[in-house]
This record gives structure tokens, C-alpha cells and sequence, in this order.
């Protein structure tokens, strides 16, 4: 008796470990099922993020090349307004003046008001039957499959003049379209990688790469419709393109199945979309998952005994990858040559600022260094890079750390100055920048000084978001450089009456 409650003891137990065992399996089957669905979820999220961060800085690139254009023609329209009547000889001069000194224009066209005027060719043109002929007192931007004059696909932009503040004519300028969709990715996503570049209304304004049947035609949205979209709903890629907002998602239709990844650019609200095959995105999420696949068989075996260890190696590298992600996340925001914010994380950090205190008076500097280029050819682009870190270093040190100091490309830099309590602040911190300026060298063994044409705005009085604010400080920004670098101007409604602050010239 005493020996059949013994061995019901021992079978009670023996019960008690299996049914312990079984139980511990199941728990380290349904944990690995969940870190699984986890490095999945994990991946797919990485890659979309890749994927937005990736295709926000070629939108950048593409902008740049065509805002590029724009700066140029404001600069040209501001010369020839100032320079009086504009002759048939002055139009043919100052287009080839303009081809002659830019690195991507190719055509320059000068008009009168009745779209009549001479190319850089030589060739007299007559603009006012064209698609992209200006008739308004605005920048236009403009994609062409023939620019009418050489046969060539361009960007256009067009800008107009005054002369004793009538309106005179319109400046011409035209880039070769392969010279702007060079800054987009060649093999990097896999094969028949295609683009387009759309309006805020999903209007298709130029396609390149591969065709495809989603950059094909007139609209995006019109692609769209009876395909399978996923990710986002149609509904929700019409909002996030009418507000020029980044959107990510799938679509199947037309014989393809792709990946859409659409952010905006600086020009003219166009955005650029990027259509990746789908095939590549599972290529690198299966790619992500195999290390994890491997894992969780070799762990199932090994896990039954040493539940406790791998639940600690779990702890640790989520800890650990949540440490990644913040140092990632530092790292991108900062400009790796002078230590502040870089373009993308200035704009933002701005605009949230802009958004979170709309009533908050702050002041922004927009400047660039003078005679930058000459730096470079004279004395190296190490030693330029040098001025431009010394620069970084000296900003950081002179402002407050709650300021918000970037620098968004080449020599071209941003401080913006929150919470300006009065007028009498805004002069000191406009004296504040340009004595930065009048006491700055770089070099250790060769001590150079530099100076800088510096514009500012006022937030929100000149500008209540940071595109205005940009193109206002950028505005005042050129008037220091006309009116001979090496000063701060204040923007104004009538740049002919703006307060100017003057540096001392640097010793």
C-alpha cells in the first residue's frame, strides 16, 4: 500500500514535470512566435523608414537642382530691372550671360511682356504660343518634352522683371531634364526601378525609368483606381500628396505589383514618387528575417532548458536596440562636417517650433559665406571644409543650445533665434551675428577671415511658416549680396527701404 502511494507520488510528480515541460515548450513556442512576428513587424517597419528617409533626400536633390534655377533667374530679373530699359541687344546679352555662367543651364530666353525676345542661341523666339509661356508676376515651373528651340526635354522656370516698377518682360531658364533626374537612384532598388514627379493633385508632371503603368499618363490617382492599394488607402494617399506630406505604400494593378514611396520637394509643391518592385522589398525583409528564422529553430531545442537565459538575451537586445535606434536617430539629424543640425532636421525642428508657438516672436539668419568658391579654388576644399567647421563650432558656441542652428547645403547655414522679446533684441542679435563675423578666422597655421551676406525675418510677423520664412530671408539674403556682401539686411516688404547692419571689414 505504502509502496503504490510511493509510486503515485513518483507518477504524480513524474506528471507534474511533463505537464511542467509541455507547458514550458508551448510558453517558449508562443514567446519565439511572438519575437518573430516582432523582427517581422521590426523589418517592415526599418524598411519603410529607409525607404521615406532614402527617397525624402533624393526629392531634396531633385528640388535643389530646379530651386537652383529659380535662384538664379530672381537674380537675373533683379539685375535687369535695376539696370533700366531692356534693348533687343541687352535681351540676347543677358541670356547668354546666363548660360555662360551657370553650371546647368543649358538655354536662357529674355522676353518682353508679349513673350517676344532673344535666346541664348542668338535666335530671335517668340515664347507666347508655348505651354509654359508666363503671363503672371510670379515664379513658374514648368516640364517640357520639347523646349521649342533646341528639341531638347527641360525644367523650365521663368521669372519676370520690372523696370521702374512696371512690368517689363520674363527671364527663361531651361535644364535638361537627364541633368535633374540624375540625382535619382540608378540599381539601388532592384530592376525597372520608375519615377514621377506629381503635383499636389496627383497630376503627373514628368516620368522617367522604367515604364510602369503607375507613371504612366495623366494622374497618379487615376493609375490608382482598381488596384489593390495596401498600406494606405486611396483616400489617404489623395490627403498626404494635397498637403505635400511623405506617404509610403503598396499597389497591385496593371500587371505590376509595387511599393510607392512619395515625399515632397523645394520646388513648386512638386513631389517625387519613386515606384520600387515589390519583389525588392521582400527580397530585404526576407533577408532580414533568415538570421531571425535560423535563430528561433536552434532556440526551440535550447530554450527548453534555459527558458530564463534567453528570456534575459531577449531584455538585453531590445534594450540595446532601443540604444541603436536613439544614437541613429541622433546621428541623422546632425551634419557629420560641422556638427549642427543638418538640412532635413533644421527644416523640421523649424517648422515644429513654428507650429507649437505661432505667436512667439523669433528671428532667423539666412546667410552663406562670401566668395566661398574662391576659398575652395584658392586655397582647397580641405581648407574649406576647415572654415566651414570652424564656422559650425563658433555658432554653436555663440548661440544659446534651445536656438536651432543647421546647415542646409554647401556653405549655406541657418540660425533661428527663438523667443525674441523685443525690437531692441533683434538689433542686438543682428550686431550679435555680423561682430561673429568681423572677429572670425579659420585655419591653425593659416588664419583666415571670412565674412558672410546674411538675411533675417522676423517670425511670424514676415513669414508663419518656414518655406515663407526661407524664401523671405533668402530674398534679403541676395540683397546683402547685391548691395556688396559682408552685411545683414533685415527683410522687408520694399527691400529698397530695409534696415541694413553693416560689418566691419575683418581684419
Amino acid at each position: 500500500m505504502l509502496f503504490k502511494k510511493k509510486e503515485q507520488t513518483q507518477q504524480n510528480k513524474a506528471s507534474k514535470w511533463v505537464f511542467g515541460a509541455l507547458l514550458l515548450f508551448i510558453i517558449v513556442i508562443a514567446i519565439l512566435v511572438y519575437i518573430g512576428y516582432l523582427s517581422n513587424k521590426r523589418s517592415k517597419d526599418a524598411i519603410e523608414d529607409k525607404l521615406l528617409g532614402e527617397t525624402s533626400a533624393y526629392a531634396a536633390r531633385v528640388g535643389s537642382a530646379i530651386e537652383t534655377m529659380a535662384y538664379e533667374a530672381t537674380g537675373a530679373s533683379a539685375i535687369i530691372g535695376s539696370n533700366g530699359i531692356v534693348s533687343e541687344e541687352d535681351m540676347l546679352a543677358y541670356a547668354q550671360a546666363l548660360v555662360d555662367n551657370s553650371t546647368s543651364v543649358y538655354l536662357a530666353v529674355i522676353t518682353d511682356c508679349n513673350g517676344a525676345g532673344y535666346a541664348s542661341t542668338g535666335s530671335l523666339v517668340d515664347l507666347s504660343n508655348k505651354e509654359y509661356y508666363n503671363t503672371g508676376l510670379t515664379t513658374n515651373y514648368a516640364y517640357i518634352n520639347d523646349d521649342g528651340i533646341l528639341g531638347k526635354k527641360a525644367f523650365v522656370v521663368s521669372v519676370p522683371y520690372a523696370v521702374d516698377g512696371m512690368a517689363a518682360g520674363y527671364v527663361y531658364l531651361y535644364e535638361e531634364a537627364n541633368s535633374v533626374f540624375r540625382h535619382l537612384p540608378s540599381k539601388s532598388y532592384g530592376n525597372s526601378l520608375a519615377f514621377a514627379i506629381i503635383d499636389t493633385q496627383g497630376r503627373i508632371i514628368s516620368a522617367t525609368g522604367a515604364e510602369s503603368h503607375f507613371n504612366s499618363g495623366d494622374s497618379l490617382f487615376t493609375n490608382l483606381k482598381g488596384t489593390e492599394v495596401s498600406g494606405l488607402t486611396l483616400s489617404q494617399i489623395k490627403v498626404k500628396v494635397e498637403k505635400n506630406a511623405k506617404a509610403y505604400f503598396f499597389a497591385r494593378g496593371g500587371g505590376e505589383s509595387r511599393a510607392i514611396v512619395i515625399a515632397p520637394t523645394s520646388a513648386n509643391d512638386w513631389e517625387l514618387a519613386i515606384i520600387i518592385n515589390e519583389s525588392y522589398t521582400n527580397a530585404v525583409i526576407k533577408s532580414n528575417m533568415s538570421g531571425i528564422v535560423r535563430m528561433i529553430i536552434i532556440t526551440i531545442v535550447v530554450l527548453c532548458v534555459f527558458t530564463v537565459f534567453i528570456i534575459i538575451i531577449f531584455l538585453v537586445d531590445k534594450f540595446r536596440q532601443k540604444e541603436e535606434n536613439k544614437g541613429l536617430e541622433d546621428k541623422a539629424d546632425t551634419d557629420l562636417l560641422t556638427g549642427v543640425n543638418n538640412k532635413i532636421a533644421t527644416e523640421r525642428k523649424i517648422q515644429e517650433y513654428m507650429t507649437e508657438n505661432p505667436d512667439t516672436q523669433s528671428l532667423m539668419f539666412l546667410f552663406d559665406i562670401d566668395n566661398f568658391k574662391k576659398i575652395n579654388d584658392t586655397m582647397g576644399h580641405s581648407f574649406g571644409d576647415e572654415v566651414l567647421r570652424t564656422l559650425g563650432h563658433q555658432l554653436t558656441n555663440e548661440f544659446r543650445s534651445t536656438d536651432i542652428i543647421g546647415r542646409l547645403g554647401g556653405d549655406e547655414f541657418v540660425v533661428f533665434l527663438k523667443n525674441i522679446k523685443n525690437d531692441d533684441q533683434l538689433e542686438r542679435e543682428g550686431q550679435r551675428i555680423t561682430a561673429l563675423f568681423h572677429q572670425f578666422k579659420a585655419g591653425d597655421y593659416v588664419k583666415y577671415s571670412a565674412t558672410a551676406s546674411i538675411g533675417a525675418v522676423v517670425f511670424p510677423r514676415d513669414g508663419g511658416d518656414f518655406v515663407t520664412a526661407y524664401k523671405l530671408a533668402d530674398k534679403a539674403l541676395y540683397e546683402a549680396k547685391r548691395r556688396g556682401k559682408n552685411q545683414l539686411v533685415f527683410y522687408n516688404s520694399n527691400l529698397a527701404e530695409v534696415e541694413s547692419i553693416r560689418a566691419e571689414d575683418p581684419e
